[in-house]
């Protein structure tokens, strides 16, 4: 007997329930409707609260990067923030082709369609070359001058209230906040600097390094002085990278150069052509007249957290106050911060001010004032070009989708066009149309009542995340397909001859039962989430099953229902209402031959031989596959946000972002004051073959800041000037002496203590160096008593458990060198780790040999590094349990595994084959492209159900093995194919957008539909060919 007829009758009474459904659901459908409407009607509040902000670098998830960033953010309330502008030369043929400054609009805010292109740059040059299109580059006096207008603009702006001082590393001199190379030759030029100082240290005073009182030909003036010319400019510049090259050359881009000029023969002379060697002499130079250029360089301003946030700010975008205002003004309709202007959304800043922020029941996101800052700041660009970067992510993301709109209007144009020539019926495509717009409507609202639910509980269930944005794709998709397939089937039913209730209650029946299974097995594919340790993946999955709910009961199940009473409407009226049969959109009978000749013959064989032959490339492809972080991945690669961080990549890329290691423990012991140091030098050395991960200085040195050079400076200046440190209590802070001299014994853990105290209380005595600034090192956590520093006001000995080394990370978004750049890091920091008792997960306990218990790197690199290699991973981790959970779920529904398997294979095939054009595309693993592999196995797997799912009913019927695959080439190839197109046109016009996070998600989810397509329509009909002759004993006979 045929096994495979007798598994098909053990079916019959599979999910046989539906069909008491569809007998309930048809005759009662007026009270569906009226039930629908009001459930819709529900849906609204919900859908509100699910449409908060989402936050791109919210990572709700647990691990030890961020639980040592969060306890810097708690613990040291003095963390600052701190904003990189980087200030380019502006072509020198379009200086003067935009008004100074730009107007600005209305309602006083930065006008972005009168800015200068931020393309407008000039060129950069090799590494060392210079450039030569305008005198100095960046150093040109000119620049400087509008450079240093910008100053003003800041500290006049909103945000200049709230700006924490900084220490220029080249004069170590203070400024208020704002800090250039501006300040760099005012300092100098001041004779202020360190560098025309004699300098203290622990033996004595050192000579200043250079002078500017002997200008030689010409006379030292002062940056404010209006005689000052260029010449000044570069004699200054070629004597502070003489005397201190590595710190003043290092706030040059890396085209840095000394190029020749012969007008300062006699003047300013240098290594024309030189590179710096990591041993502080110069490579390839020959001494000559010239001065120092480069292209860019930075505008930087340090912010105070903790202050911002009590003047009513915050830093957590999903958590701040909303701009949903639309106001039509005479400059453009305004929406939100944004304004449109022609075709595009542009930037609109609100104006804040703490008053108004401070009114707020949220507060004010701080992104929107950084973004109002840049824009008054390019509203006097002209000699220069400013930007901000890599801040104010969510605003520009978020402008990127409202600018993407017209997008989906495009899509949904299309949709509709597509699904009239394969429905043929306009009625037919607003039903789809209504159908699928509640869907999207009750998704939210699923999601926002679940999320209220849990809440009201205490429980946090939705976390909403990056991946949120794709849900309202998937459910279209899913949407379209069910609704295809249950209105193809009624118009299939309707030509044989049936009423509108009958052919109605069949397809419920039929078609709502396959929806039904493919339902459930999308579901348990995203359920495979539910397991992992990231919040925002567990939310994934839950936000994904209540969309594919609400698919199948609105575009599944109603959809017909609305077909149904539509037809009894229009023949109580008298119109025909029996579809043209005729009219396909694609010849029905093509896809019943495509159908037979793949599954029957030796073809079955033959396609499964190609579909191996086809797999083991793109497996291989797909283990090739790495994780990255780009951002044109995510953004327009023209948008100014990632033409500036464009910039920081090609002419700072030895810069890199700050990172902080996060030490927790006794930090006053001697030992771990010593192993700061030896981290250091560590540092030093790279391993052949290990990309270097840590910011370096122009001759190649690690730049770490610690604790460990201010004590060294404070002792320094101790013994200079020793009064200050009297007044402290040191003759009394049993603090040994060493040497000749008496020089404090930084060896003395009680010398240590006091420095700390000193340090903590005064920054350091005798400098510009503010406590302030100490304060994002260590923190003693009590009040300090001001005559006796290393005891807190209460008389308690004061103890420093917490400490912070600072430095940065370069290419932090390139993920293949990020993991060993990350671990030959921790192979340096062994000094500090061979102290710590605890581990790289967790903290250990206090343990008498080990004064620290913990060491942890930290900071955004690297939390956003791990944020992103742990999602990737989880998620790829959860396409395989998705899959078993799938497996099991086809097995139960079919009650049959090897039903199960012809589904679930093909659907496993298309996922290697899309990873694999992923691979050959040039793209990497990011949260994108897993995201569309993760979907592709819950929107793929339904195109096979269906297929099996009619080849079943078919052999129910009686039919045999051709007959069977004839009938799955009828109404549900039809649907298959319309579904597909439809899908397939509107991910292809998403493609098209300019935001990567789009065309990326659009082109590989075509792709991914057009091999679901191929997955059922060849690959499971020749699956099932397979089947059907392996448990038939003459597959021939039936077959013909």
């Amino acid at each position: 007997m045929n096994t495979t007829v007798q598994e098909c009758e053990a079916e019959t009474d599979t999910m046989a329930g539906f069909e008491d459904v569809s007998k309930v659901l048809v005759p009662n459908r007026k009270k569906v409707h009226l039930a629908m409407f009001i459930l819709t009607l529900l849906m609204i509040p919900g859908a509100l609260k699910a449409l908060e902000p989402i936050d791109m670098e919210s990572y709700d998830m647990e691990s030890p990067e961020l639980t040592a960033e969060r306890i810097i953010n708690e613990e040291f309330s003095t963390t600052e923030i701190i904003l990189g502008f980087v200030v380019s030369v502006r072509d020198p043929s379009m200086v003067g082709t935009t008004p100074v400054p730009v107007p600005l609009t209305g309602d006083g805010t930065p006008d972005w369609s009168e800015f200068a292109d931020a393309e407008e740059t000039v060129p950069t040059a090799k590494e060392w070359e210079g450039i030569t299109d305008i005198d100095g580059g960046i150093l040109n006096l000119t620049v400087l001058r509008e450079i240093d207008a910008k100053h003003q603009i800041i500290r006049n702006h909103v945000l200049g209230n709230y700006m924490k001082p900084f220490i220029n590393d080249v004069t170590e001199l203070q400024t208020d906040g704002v800090m250039s190379l501006t300040d760099i030759f005012r300092g100098f030029m001041a004779n202020e600097s360190v560098l025309t100082k004699p300098r203290p240290t622990l033996s004595g005073f050192e000579p200043p390094v250079t002078n500017w009182y002997d200008c030689g030909l010409i006379e030292c003036l002062t940056f404010d002085d209006e005689d000052l010319t260029q010449a000044h400019i570069d004699l200054a510049a070629a004597r502070m990278a003489s005397a201190n090259g590595s710190d003043f050359l290092r706030w040059l881009s890396l085209d840095r150069g000394f190029v020749s000029a012969e007008e300062n023969t006699g003047i300013v002379g240098g290594p024309v052509g030189g590179s710096l060697n990591a041993d502080g002499t110069w490579k390839n130079a020959r001494p000559g007249p010239g001065r120092w250029s480069a292209s860019a360089s930075w505008l930087l301003v340090q912010l105070d957290r903790a202050a911002l946030e009590e003047a009513g700010w915050t830093t957590v975008w999903k958590d701040a106050h909303s701009e949903t205002n639309i106001e039509n003004t005479e400059d453009g309709l305004v929406i939100g911060g944004y304004r449109l202007h022609g075709t595009d959304l542009l930037l609109h800043p609100p104006n804040y001010t703490s008053s108004y922020c401070l009114s707020l029941s949220e507060p004010c996101s701080i992104e929107w004032s950084m973004m109002e800052l840049e824009g008054h700041l390019r509203s006097h660009d002209n000699n220069s070009l400013t930007l901000l970067v890599g801040q104010a992510v969510n605003v520009e993301v978020n402008r990127e989708l409202q600018n993407s709109g017209g997008l989906i209007f495009a899509m949904g144009a299309v949709i509709i066009v597509l699904l009239y020539l394969s429905l043929r019926r306009w009625s037919d495509v607003a039903i789809v149309t209504v159908a699928l717009g509640g869907a999207l409507l009750w998704m939210q609202g699923l999601i926002g009542h679940v999320d209220s639910l849990f809440s009201w509980f205490g429980l946090s269930l939705i976390s909403r995340s990056q991946f949120s944005n794709l849900l309202p794709i998937l459910v279209l998709a899913l949407g379209i397909d069910d609704s295809l397939h249950a209105l193809h089937r009624y118009k299939e039913e309707r030509n044989l001859g049936k009423t509108a209730t009958q052919a109605g209650t069949i397809t419920v029946n039929r078609v709502g039962r396959a929806i039904m299974l493919t339902s459930l097995t999308t579901m348990a594919a995203f359920s495979a989430n539910l397991f992992s340790d990231i919040a925002a993946l567990r939310s994934f999955g839950v936000e994904a099953a209540l969309g594919v709910l609400a698919a199948f009961l609105l575009t599944g199940i109603w959809a017909p229902l609305v077909r149904v009473s539509f037809d009894e409407w229009l023949e109580k009226r008298g119109k025909e209402t029996t579809p043209d049969a005729n009219h396909m959109f694609i010849n029905k009978e093509r896809l019943q031959k495509v159908a037979i000749q793949s599954g029957t013959g030796k073809r079955p064989v033959l396609i499964a031989v190609l579909c191996l032959i086809i797999a083991l490339p793109a497996a291989w492809g797909m283990v090739q596959l790495e994780g990255d972080f780009q951002v044109d991945d995510f953004l327009d690669d023209e948008s100014d946000f990632a033409i500036g961080v464009g910039i920081v990549t090609d002419r700072f890329s030895d810069e890199g972002e700050p990172a902080m290691l996060y030490i927790e423990g006794d930090v006053a012991e001697p030992e771990v004051f010593r192993a700061i140091n030896k981290f250091r030098l560590n540092s030093n050395t790279t391993t052949k073959g290990v990309v270097d991960k840590m910011t370096r200085t122009p001759d190649g040195s690690v730049d770490v800041l610690a604790i460990d050079e201010f004590v060294i400076a404070a002792a320094a200046y101790l013994m200079s000037n020793p009064q200050p440190f009297f007044d402290r209590g040191y003759n009394e802070s049993n603090c040994d002496t060493i040497g000749a001299l008496n020089a404090p014994d930084l060896d003395d853990k009680d010398c240590l203590i006091f420095f700390y105290g000193v340090l903590s209380l005064d920054g350091i005595p005798g400098t510009e160096v503010p406590s302030s600034l100490i304060d994002l090192y260590i923190d003693p956590g009590v009040e300090l008593d001001p005559e006796r520093v290393w005891l807190s006001v209460d008389g308690e000995p004061v103890s420093y458990d917490r400490m912070i080394i600072r430095f940065g990370i370069t290419s932090p978004e390139h993920f293949p060198t990020m993991g060993p750049g990350i671990e030959e890091i921790k192979r340096d920091l062994s000094p500090l780790m061979n102290l710590s008792s605890g581990t790289w997960e967790e903290p250990g306990s206090e343990e008498d040999d080990k004064p620290l218990t913990w060491v942890m790197l930290t900071g955004k690199p690297v939390t956003r590094f791990v944020a992103g290699d742990r999602m990737q991973n989880e998620m790829q981790s959860s396409l395989f349990l998705g899959s078993v959970f799938v497996l099991i779920t086809l097995s139960i529904g079919f009650r049959s595994i090897k039903q199960a398997v012809v589904s679930l294979t093909p659907i496993l095939l298309v996922v290697v084959c899309l990873y694999g054009l992923i691979y050959a595309f040039g793209y990497s693993l990011n949260i994108v492209t897993v995201t569309i592999a993760t979907i592709s196995l819950g929107v793929g797997i339904d195109y096979c159900i269906h297929v099996t799912e009619r080849y079943r009913e078919e052999k129910e019927k009686g039919k045999n093995h051709r007959q069977a695959l004839h009938g799955v080439g009828g109404a549900c190839a039809l649907a298959l194919v319309g579904s597909a197109i439809s899908d397939v046109a509107g991910f292809l016009i998403i493609a098209t957008s300019a935001m990567g996070l789009f065309n990326t998600f659009g082109l590989f989810s075509a792709i991914m539909i057009v091999l679901s397509l191929i997955a059922s329509m060849v690959i499971t009909t020749a699956a099932l060919g397979l089947l059907h002759q392996g448990f038939t004993m003459n597959p021939t006979e039936e077959e013909e």
